[in-house]
């Protein structure tokens, strides 16, 4: 292992804004799979690249442990959210929220939320053009979903970007006032949710929030609030990027693709699955773990301690398991990357974002044959997040 290369690489997969993914990965996948880098923190972790290794890092939590990792290059929190914990207590939270997003849960969703897409779409043609789609479909989607999930009602609804910008802000190099704002807009997120859970033990019902109060299992309150929230915020903002990138993806630099899903609407399905390999989920490399033990990956030692980012970015374009993999294929199909995670942790909503990309694409492309960006020549404005998301997407279907 050579001198640790500069991190993050520059461009847009690694460091906002874009949706491209720098060289410098596929270089690395190939000739450094296994690398030492170094962050603006002075931090030291590996990064691993190709598919294979990310895999066996993500699979194996009892000897690359999210617990153990040290680094603070992915925006490491202090707060124990489903993604940061192992073990007996991650299989206890999994199993209260487990059974609310079965891929037969989704399904049996798939018709009120195509209803709901709809709505929005109608609701964008009728306040005339251009609209704003970050604005107008793909924020109230994903929000109006989860929130018949928890049973939340709209009038309450109006601070959840706030918390969600809190919860995924970069925490790494952030002002002592940028950790203050972040903290208390987490203090108010966790004061809302535990009112919440404390009037749903009162008067369960059959919603997720019910489930999380007066679910059994050894899962103590404060973690069943942090769940909760976690629920929320994950549940839209995950889903309101990944529905402006994709829309952005094909109208900016794939307009030919964009009319292919006009022409034949059964290839929205796999669309949506290329387009989640496609379109890095994380502005930097993120789900890191620590090694337990002396170990190795990929033929390369690792010392016990030492931190491990992966980059799944890099993963999805791996040509060992996806053949022409700079060749956004909408048609692709087995298609098993890596943005939903893999392993025990991976994403429990992945049957619920699935079913809620593929209504935003079957309505869009089903009233606006023609959609396009309203400005061509302009720039994009994204969020600043630990996921690329774009701020707004101004567009016109006439």
């Amino acid at each position: 292992m050579g001198s640790p290369h500069p991190y993050p690489f520059g461009g847009g997969y690694g460091n906002c804004p874009g949706l491209d993914v720098h060289p410098h990965y596929a270089w690395l996948r190939e000739n450094d799979p296994v690398a030492r880098i170094r962050t603006p923190e002075g931090e030291e972790p590996l990064l691993v690249t190709r598919y294979r290794d990310v895999c066996r890092v993500l699979a194996r939590p009892s000897v690359f442990s999210r617990e153990a990792a040290t680094t603070a290059a992915d925006g490491l929190r202090d707060q124990r959210f489903l993604t940061d914990i192992e073990g007996a207590a991650h299989a206890a939270q999994r199993a209260l929220i487990q059974p609310f997003f079965t891929r037969a849960r989704a399904e049996a969703l798939r018709a009120r939320i195509a209803f709901i897409a709809g709505e929005f779409v109608a609701g964008m043609a009728s306040l005339g053009e251009p609209a704003d789609l970050v604005r107008d479909l793909a924020v109230p989607l994903p929000v109006a979903v989860i929130c018949e999930i928890l049973d939340i009602p709209a009038d309450e609804r109006t601070r959840f970007g706030d918390w969600a910008a809190a919860m995924l802000s970069p925490r790494p190099g952030a002002s002592d006032a940028e950790r203050a704002s972040v903290a208390a807009a987490m203090d108010e997120l966790g004061r809302y949710m535990a009112g919440k859970l404390a009037e749903r033990a009162a008067e369960p019902g059959p919603d997720l929030l019910s489930a999380l109060a007066v679910g059994a299992g050894p899962v103590p309150a404060e973690d069943r609030v942090t769940l909760a929230a976690a629920m929320l915020i994950a549940g839209f903002e995950t889903t309101t990027n990944m529905i402006g990138n994709m829309v952005h993806t094909l109208l900016r630099f794939h307009p030919g693709l964009w009319d292919a899903l006009v022409r034949d609407p059964g290839l929205v399905p796999t669309a949506v699955d290329e387009l989640l390999r496609w379109i890095p989920s994380d502005a930097r490399d993120g789900m890191a773990r620590g090694a337990t033990a002396d170990t190795s990956i990929g033929g390369v030692t690792v010392a016990a301690g030492t931190s491990v980012l992966v980059a799944r970015g890099a993963a999805n374009r791996d040509p060992d398991r996806f053949p022409d993999p700079e060749r956004l294929d909408l048609a692709r199909t087995p298609n098993p990357h890596l943005t939903f995670g893999h392993g025990p942790h991976r994403c429990p909503g992945e049957h619920l974002a699935r079913v809620e990309l593929e209504a935003a694409l079957w309505a869009l492309t089903e009233r606006f044959p023609r959609l396009r960006p309203a400005d061509p020549d302009a720039a994009p404005r994204w969020k600043r997040s630990t996921m690329p998301g774009l701020a707004e997407l101004p567009v016109r279907w006439s």
